[in-house]
């Protein structure tokens, strides 16, 4: 049975405050990195626990090391390093060397997340390598990705045409046809972050797979358009 203390509620709780303080503030990162971070300390706010690994802590110890639930850039294998992984603490107790690793394999983490921003040279590739990622989690996987317009130009323009034709291409289009696992919930966000006019219609638009179509979210209603769809 999951721990009580590895909540999956609590964390959807989480990952809406998060997706709401990135829409709000769509400039607090400057790569993925600094989202993982982010996202990584709320995770350990909220689940703060230390378990206990099968790794003893010296010869004849009856002594145990522990480790955290929450971890960054875990192994999946294959040379391949989940964004952030969470695991139960019945899974770190089979835990029984230095690497965070049973034997010679992997944990699969309960919960995996994947992050990802408008930096990828490859929105497609990027995506399909996280899903193949986050399909290793037991319970679930969490694609979350954040593409930023920093185009100054008003509507009608012949720039904010070339602009739009743009983010279809490299954007709208490869997340329209991602066809996400059934353990995984993808949510896919176009912030608009320097447009010239006073009042930005659509500054945060989001794109569920499951509807097709990209919605305009206010920005008052991200966490609970999120938890909505975390549900």
């Amino acid at each position: 049975m999951p721990s009580s203390g590895l909540s999956a509620a609590r964390l959807k709780r989480v990952l809406a405050r998060f997706c709401d303080d990135v829409a709000a503030e769509p400039l607090s990162f400057f790569s993925e990195a600094d989202l993982q971070g982010m996202l990584y300390a709320k995770l350990i706010a909220e689940f703060p626990d230390q378990a206990s690994t099968s790794y003893a802590r010296g010869p004849n110890s009856k002594g145990k090391y522990t480790t955290g639930l929450v971890h960054r850039e875990y192994g999946a294998g294959g040379g391949r390093r989940i964004d952030i992984s969470l695991f139960d603490p019945e899974a770190i107790a089979t835990i029984d060397g230095p690497n965070l690793m049973a034997g010679r394999r992997y944990l699969k983490p309960r919960f995996a997340i994947e992050l990802g921003t408008e930096k990828s040279l490859d929105t497609a590739g990027h995506i399909d390598r996280d899903l193949a990622k986050l399909s290793t989690a037991t319970e679930r996987g969490y694609l979350l990705h954040f593409f930023r317009d920093v185009t100054r130009a008003d509507t009608g323009t012949r720039r904010r045409k070339a602009t739009e034709q743009r983010l279809r291409k490299i954007f709208r289009l490869p997340v329209r046809s991602t066809q996400v696992p059934p353990n995984v919930v993808a949510l896919f966000f176009l912030l608009r972050v320097a447009r010239s006019h006073k009042k930005i219609l659509g500054k945060c638009e989001l794109f569920i797979p499951e509807s097709g179509k990209w919605q305009k979210v206010n920005l008052q209603r991200v966490r609970g358009k999120v938890l909505d769809r975390l549900a």
